[in-house]
């Protein structure tokens, strides 16, 4: 094995030891700050259960997380402020994201009838890997947005693939390691619904912010 294989070796070790950090972070802010935190949390549920405005909301929720991550004073009226004016950004996310799952959903349900059944159960599996590979895509994607100049989505998705793709070991381990945070907090019923969605954001943007933070270094660019 070469030196520049070892290198890049310790190095994928090294990131994949930031996951537990990551959580632990994550836990941290949310137990220092409970009712803002709790507060930003249900704002988003509504909003998702009006539907309408649950894309800019997820983009607010978000952009909460990154002020956070960076250490930065932040309550549920900057959480506000962010809604209001992330309805275009919070559409093009989210149109995006409605053309995907629903050509996922449709194909699954198409294929849910073949009558070849072993071809159906193959592309049904398939199907779910894509749905949570695409999961992950938008886990990353959306805490690149503020991490950008311009909150362009496109260009926080292929930021997001790029990222997963020379971090794969960590990307996959991350994610199954974040299916099974989220189980467990599907069995605390209430500790799921009060805190869920402000975790994965708080999670999402501390794994990316991990990520870019030896660029910035080299780049001496300010965190």
């Amino acid at each position: 094995m070469s030196l520049t294989q070892v290198s890049k070796a310790n190095e994928e070790r090294a990131v994949i030891k930031k996951i537990p950090s990551i959580y632990r972070r994550s836990l941290k802010e949310i137990w220092e700050d409970l009712w803002t935190m709790l507060v930003v949390n249900v704002l988003w549920i509504i909003a998702n259960l009006l539907v309408i405005p649950g894309p800019p909301a997820t983009i607010a929720l978000h952009a909460y997380a990154n002020r956070v991550v960076h250490s930065e004073v932040t309550d549920q009226h900057d959480f506000w402020q962010t809604f209001k004016s992330s309805w275009g950004v919070g559409w093009r996310w989210g149109a995006v994201n409605l053309a995907v799952v629903g050509l996922l959903g449709v194909n699954y349900y198409l294929v849910s009838n073949a009558l070849d059944v072993n071809l159906g159960s193959f592309l049904q599996g398939l199907y779910i890997a894509v749905g949570l590979g695409w999961f992950m895509l938008q886990f990353f994607a959306l805490p690149f947005l503020f991490e950008q100049e311009q909150m362009k989505v496109g260009q926080a998705l292929r930021n997001a693939a790029l990222m997963i793709g020379r971090n794969l070991g960590f990307s996959l381990l991350f994610g199954l390691s974040l299916l099974f945070f989220m189980f467990l907090a599907t069995l605390a019923f209430a500790l799921g619904i009060m805190f869920g969605a402000v975790f994965l954001a708080l999670a999402g943007n501390f794994a990316v912010n991990d990520q870019l933070e030896p660029i910035r270094a080299r780049k001496n660019i300010p965190h």
